[in-house]
């Protein structure tokens, strides 16, 4: 998806950074047997490439499994342990997938509630029907790829990513700022799905449909930079405010 292709460009850059910064010491007498290992390793991954096929969930593991790879052949391990941050970001794109299904089915009953209570708190009476929500002659159903987990699993890797780059004073922090980085971005997609409900009898139209142009393609990336645009805003917020302070302090 377009989030996939973004995130890892994303992980990408954070990686390339943080390995810039890392004090990465080169080791000129690397055990001979991490040596060898890398080579396997890069073997057995070359091999598996020319078996991929749509959907492959082989792809999510090929970032990581490089980097540590070649990481090896160069640096010994303990820099690679002490140096975690890299690897850790090449995990955050597998992390993602692993979660997607746990999350979506928390979220597609929960986004489908907040959206019918919206609906009808402005005043477009609707029903609730499980995950469907029916409004006049038609309707929406909230299905996982609907549920904005996707969206927020991708806002949280960015916040991640920014925190290994720029780290905030406390954990704590680290954590408020994930949960309100989840709180835009699941009321972005209750205001997408809000939308995508009143206009869903335009579905599959001859002309512009509204419905067709936020559920897929690049309408529906709007609300996600709108959430990841004021996630970062809010990790920018909280960054300078505790720097300012530690500076008074």
């Amino acid at each position: 998806s377009a989030f996939d292709q973004i995130l890892n460009l994303i992980i990408s850059f954070g990686i390339f950074t943080l390995h810039s910064d890392s004090n990465y010491k080169e080791s000129k007498n690397l055990n001979i047997i991490q040596i060898s290992s890398s080579f396997l390793i890069l073997l057995t991954l070359l091999y598996r490439s020319f078996w991929l096929h749509t959907e492959d969930n082989f792809l999510y593991i090929v970032l990581p499994v490089l980097y540590l790879t070649l990481v090896m052949l160069f640096f010994p391990l303990n820099n690679i342990f002490k140096n975690y941050k890299p690897l850790l970001i090449s995990l955050l794109l597998p992390i993602t997938k692993f979660l997607f299904i746990p999350l979506s089915i928390i979220f597609s009953p929960l986004s489908a509630f907040f959206t019918w209570l919206l609906l009808n708190a402005v005043g477009f009476e609707s029903v609730l029907q499980g995950q469907e929500i029916l409004y006049k002659n038609s309707g929406i159903n909230v299905t996982f790829s609907c549920s904005g987990s996707g969206q927020i699993l991708f806002c949280l890797s960015a916040m991640i990513i920014l925190n290994c780059c720029f780290p905030l004073r406390t954990i704590r922090l680290l954590f408020l700022q994930l949960l309100i980085a989840s709180l835009l971005t699941f009321s972005a997609n209750i205001i997408r799905l809000f939308i995508l409900a009143l206009y869903a009898n335009t579905a599959n139209s001859d002309g512009f449909s509204i419905f067709d142009y936020l559920h897929g393609g690049s309408g529906g990336l709007i609300f996600g930079f709108l959430s990841i645009g004021l996630s970062c805003e809010s990790f920018k917020n909280i960054y300078y405010s505790n720097a300012m302070s530690n500076e008074i302090n």
